[in-house]
């Protein structure tokens, strides 16, 4: 135990005498990883920048949202799932309507008039006026301004309050520009009798892929199915698909551009450390003559190159960091974003792994000249 920690030792100050001997060779390593690791996140991060504009755009769009309209099947009287367990199965919101006729508003205006089940009073009890009175849901870009209004329903006059919602809301991607709201206790004479046609949106909480939409459109299809209802289900799931496989062709050609740095700095480790063991195979072959394994030899250049490559790359990444908003916007002009640690995560696994194997490729020509015989160097 105690010839390995001297032995160790010894080789640890081996390393800082050759660092201070000759700083050409750590500096030329330090250097070149921690330029090549900058271009690399620079080039990776607007890859990820990219990603994130093209996610956004796509969820501001309605991409994370799932519609469907469905007929009532009076052979089967079952309800819609409400909103716990679409949560708990497909980690969705969602909002269920039924639309049940139509109406005019002051202005002649018409409007779809919708219903709700029971179990879903509570998600839209903040949305609806108190009293059981009918509420007209409006997007605050229409025309209808809020406040009481009258609404025509057949002939029959119905008081009602108007009530904006920013046009993003899900409901609002149900009515569109608006719609009316009556209570299931409350329904108008005119309408109580209509067959109601069901009206669900649902928005995955999370969007990282097109399986989180797809599986939300098959379980509507499938209920739809099983509960003998028609319809039709719309969603983005088709264009998600296709972001997804230029993505996982991105990923193709980012794992390349990091084998390209890494085949650099492959290049620069080996021959670095062959040149630098060359010069002290004399020492190394007669410590190894005294009963000093191969194995600590090796693993010293790999310490050695860790700590550098290591310390380079953290370099390189907390700069990145700093500076990535002039990076982002100046040079590479993809508008005033930013990336965080997570977001970023990827790329610099991808990063680390391709340096990874670098010092591990570089540690081939140790290995066999620390295996070579020592009569042969020694004579």
């Amino acid at each position: 135990m105690k010839s390995l920690i001297l032995t160790t030792l010894y080789l640890a100050k081996d390393t800082v005498h050759r660092w201070f001997s000759r700083i050409s060779s750590p500096l030329a390593r330090v250097l070149v990883v921690f330029f090549l690791s900058l271009s690399a996140l620079g080039a990776l991060g607007s890859y990820a920048i990219s990603a994130k504009l093209v996610k956004n755009k796509i969820i501001r769009q309605g991409g994370d949202l799932v519609s469907a309209t469905m007929t009532h099947n009076p052979e089967i009287p079952s309800a819609f799932p409400n909103e716990k367990e679409i949560s708990d199965l497909l980690n969705a919101d969602s909002y269920a309507l039924s639309i049940i006729g139509f109406a005019r508003t002051e202005a002649r205006k018409m409007l779809s008039v919708y219903t709700y089940d029971f179990c879903r009073s509570g998600q839209l009890q903040s949305l609806l006026a108190p009293g059981n009175t009918p509420t007209v849901l409006a997007s605050t870009e229409g025309d209808i301004p809020a406040g009481p209004t009258t609404l025509n329903i057949s002939g029959a006059s119905v008081d009602a309050q108007v009530r904006l919602l920013p046009p993003d809301h899900p409901i609002m991607r149900i009515m569109g520009d608006a719609g009316a709201i009556v209570a299931p206790d409350s329904i108008p004479l005119p309408l109580a009798r209509n067959t109601a046609t069901l009206s669900t949106i649902m928005r995955a909480r999370e969007l990282n892929s097109s399986a989180d939409i797809t599986r939300i459109e098959q379980y509507l299809r499938t209920f739809m199915r099983l509960e003998g209802r028609n319809g039709g289900v719309l969603s983005a799931s088709r264009l998600l698909a296709e972001m997804d496989d230029a993505l996982s062709k991105q990923m193709q050609c980012r794992a390349a551009f990091c084998l390209g740095i890494s085949g650099i700095v492959g290049i620069l480790l080996t021959a670095l450390a062959g040149m630098e063991y060359r010069q002290n195979e004399y020492i190394y072959t007669l410590m190894k003559s005294f009963g000093i394994r191969p194995l600590m030899l090796v693993g010293a250049f790999i310490v050695e190159n860790l700590i550098i490559v290591g310390a380079s790359f953290a370099a390189a990444l907390a700069v990145f960091m700093h500076f990535q908003e002039p990076i982002v916007t100046q040079l590479l002009r993809l508008g005033n974003y930013s990336l965080t640690l997570q977001e970023i995560l990827p790329e610099i696994q991808l990063i680390c792994y391709t340096l990874l194997g670098c010092i591990l490729v570089s540690s081939l020509p140790i290995i066999a000249a620390a295996n070579r015989d020592i009569g042969r160097v020694l004579k």
